[in-house]
């Protein structure tokens, strides 16, 4: 599942048909979510491509959040527009009378690493703990 991470309003934001049991869970008031992201460069990726140059196949991160469906329609359609920006080749999750537009707050990461090595996160912390 694509995101889209803005980091002037720290939120995710993120898409899902109505028609999934995603939209069920979030609707019957199931807010709480787990993110795997890992940096894992894509088979796509061109040489010389900035981000995926950066990317080590090192971590894998787990979110832990609460998210949200925006009702708002306003508020919708800037988000949708950010996400539409950041993934362009994949409309068809974004845009639709039936695609509803999540966002989802970080609360806590876990942050591990090739070796196994788990690093904990906090929203609040001043710095993270092994």
């Amino acid at each position: 599942m694509r995101f889209t991470y803005l980091p002037d309003e720290e939120t995710i934001v993120m898409s899902t048909n109505i028609k999934t049991k995603k939209y069920d869970m979030l609707e019957q008031g199931n807010t709480g979510v787990a993110l795997l992201i890992h940096d894992f460069a894509e088979g796509n990726a061109k040489d010389g491509d900035d981000v995926a140059s950066n990317l080590t196949g090192e971590y894998s991160i787990t979110l832990n959040g609460k998210c949200s469906v925006v009702k708002d329609v306003v508020l919708a359609e800037k988000y949708r527009a950010a996400h539409l920006k950041n993934n362009p080749e994949y409309p068809q999750f974004i845009v639709g009378e039936d695609i509803a537009i999540l966002l989802v707050d970080v609360v806590m990461a876990r942050i591990c690493n090739i070796n196994d090595e788990v690093i904990k996160w906090n929203v609040g912390d001043s710095s993270p703990s092994s």
